[in-house]
């Protein structure tokens, strides 16, 4: 067995332990696609798997408004709510992160396993939700650069 198919065995068990189904998925269709004859399918996966997993977690967003689940009546009032407000300025930080993230796994790509356990473990044991390994990305990019300025 190679080592990239024991740390994503691992990964498998710490989901299983953890009790978390999209990281049980992942691992799993992640493990298939490393033994089977579809290996290059993991190619496509690292290339393009972000922009596309991002693209259909706004399809998923959109949907609900599509969808009629998201009221609608007076969307300027509702953009200056308080809820509102935060809300525009949580999607402006976290896209603004997402980007350094996305940045700093394209010229650094050693940092992801890092994220990848953060996440899992936010994910399996602390309730979170796996999607983190991009803004934590950007989190890292931005205390990297902090500690550049401020030890560097």
């Amino acid at each position: 067995m190679s080592r990239e198919a024991a740390v994503v065995l691992m990964i498998l068990a710490l989901g299983v332990f953890g009790r978390n189904s999209i990281i049980v998925t992942a691992a799993l269709v992640t493990l298939v696609l490393m033994l089977s004859p579809f290996h290059s399918v993991l190619h496509l996966a690292a290339d393009y798997g972000i922009r596309g997993g991002l693209a259909l977690l706004m399809i998923a967003v959109l949907a609900e408004l599509a969808l009629g689940r998201v009221p609608i009546g007076n969307i300027a009032k509702e953009l200056w709510s308080v809820d509102g407000l935060f809300a525009v300025m949580g999607g402006l930080i976290a896209s603004w992160m997402s980007a350094r993230g996305i940045e700093l796994l394209a010229h650094r790509p050693q940092v992801s396993i890092g994220l990848v356990i953060g996440s899992i473990v936010a994910a399996s044991f602390l309730g979170g939700v796996p999607i983190g390994p991009i803004f934590a990305a950007g989190l890292t990019a931005l205390a990297l650069g902090l500690w550049q300025i401020f030890f560097g």
